[in-house]
């Protein structure tokens, strides 16, 4: 049987209130802009990742990573309309930023069939005498800002088929056929410089602050285990048929994490999109390293997923690197090919016969 890496589908509860106040506001307005224009492209043109961690170096932290392309298309397509919005938004936004940046580097150019862009600044003042001092990092013309206690970077490019015509240019109007065009930006804050991780993550009294959450009226518990080579993962599998109950759940579930997180500091943990109920990815909602009973270290992590029609919670231990096998939602156990189904589940789960 082969392996694919998991496909997370959430649905979608809307934009939480702020996270952090140190999340600069038009900062996660922008955010928000981009993740609406996610779903409404399709996610094929835009993606949009956010994770929360806590690391021994940094602290508690929160970033943000973006991506728009255009790809062989015109710019009179509605997909480029799209893009050029967003690209406007993004220097709209990053252009009011720098107004109260403490450092602030900004440079583009227009050369007949290139244009390239690039913004990096620092928002909150740094120190020279601490762990966060700001470093600007030169790479010929383009810039990045790296350390700090929060950062913006945005880089662009795009190629045209045919040399665009410099005189009263504007990047907004262009309107030359493009061949391609691509942006980054990416944002980072140090949202607690004191709770830096000291210890593992606590699997254990994780489990047991959701234990509420997860054993509720609805919801199917099942113990599954799956091996392939030196891979090890064994947990729960949770299944919740109702929509209605799982968007309760889910909500109970991501808010009693942010809880958790908030009342343990100094763990090691990583939360994968924190203001979002919504995302398709390969990311665990959240992971960290966990110490098991005998001393040693495994790898912790819960996935909240959509598939095959009914609403999943998988809480999994690892030993080793962590493959989860096709069908996982109606398997037992996996042992290096071998499938133990659920049967009674696969007239329900819709199971697609696949090739071994």
């Amino acid at each position: 049987m082969r392996f694919v890496r998991l496909f997370i589908v959430i649905v979608l509860f809307g934009c939480s209130s702020p996270l952090w106040p140190q999340i600069n506001p038009q900062v996660e307005n922008l955010l928000n802009v981009f993740y609406t224009l996610k779903y409404a492209y399709g996610n094929k043109d835009i993606t949009l990742t956010e994770n929360m961690y806590n690391s021994t170096y940094d602290g508690l932290c929160f970033e943000a990573h973006i991506t728009f392309s255009l790809i062989d298309q015109s710019w009179e397509t509605s997909n480029a309309t799209g893009h050029r919005q967003v690209l406007r938004r993004v220097r709209q936004t990053l252009d009011e930023l720098s107004q109260n940046a403490e450092t602030i580097h900004k440079w583009e150019t227009h050369t007949g069939k290139y244009d390239t862009i690039n913004y990096a600044m620092f928002l909150k003042p740094g120190s020279k005498t601490t762990d966060y001092q700001n470093y600007m990092i030169y790479d010929g013309d383009k810039h990045w800002a790296s350390g700090g206690l929060e950062s913006v970077n945005m880089e662009y490019t795009a190629i045209h088929l045919e040399p665009v015509e410099m005189t009263h240019y504007s990047i907004e109007e262009l309107n030359q056929p493009t061949r391609l065009a691509r942006g980054t930006l990416t944002y980072k804050c140090v949202l607690d410089t004191l709770a830096k991780a000291t210890r593992s993550f606590n699997a254990t009294a994780y489990c047991e602050a959701i234990k509420n959450i997860v054993t509720q009226k609805g919801i199917s518990m099942r113990k599954v285990h799956y091996k392939q080579d030196a891979g090890d993962t064994y947990g729960i599998h949770y299944i919740i048929r109702s929509q209605e109950n799982a968007l309760k759940i889910l909500d109970e579930l991501r808010q009693t994490t942010k809880g958790y997180i908030a009342s343990h500091p100094y763990e090691s943990f990583n939360m994968f999109n924190p203001r979002q109920n919504d995302y398709i990815s390969t990311y665990p909602f959240l992971s960290g390293s966990t110490m098991t009973e005998n001393g040693t270290q495994e790898t912790f992590s819960v996935y909240a997923i959509f598939s095959k029609e009914y609403y999943h919670i998988l809480v999994l231990y690892t030993d080793g690197v962590l493959d989860i096998p096709t069908d996982w939602e109606i398997i037992k156990e996996y042992d290096n090919g071998k499938a133990t189904y659920y049967d009674k589940d696969i007239k329900f789960m819709n199971l697609t016969k696949k090739e071994d």
